[in-house]
């Protein structure tokens, strides 16, 4: 399956999202605050990612966005029981 290189490069800003929100996490080591706030608004641009992603590739539903919304939930539970 070829995808397209719009695809690619949509991937690869996500990917820097969530690296750059990594180091972030680690630089704030023992700073519980900071690391919530990047965890939540790593969370909200995994959501906006999501629905613009979906919405330049024509298809955005109302249970895609409930779907990013609850993998955004889950990880932000899973990461906060971690920190």
């Amino acid at each position: 399956m070829k995808r397209p290189l719009r695809h690619v490069f949509d991937y690869f800003i996500l990917s820097l999202f969530m690296s750059f929100a990594i180091i972030l996490i680690l630089i704030f080591n023992g700073n519980r605050t900071s690391q919530k706030i990047i965890l939540v608004s790593t969370s909200l641009l995994y959501v906006f990612w999501g629905i613009i992603h979906h919405r330049q590739d024509g298809s955005l539903h109302r249970k895609v966005i409930l779907e990013y919304v609850l993998y955004a939930i889950l990880g932000s539970v899973l990461v906060l029981g971690l920190l």
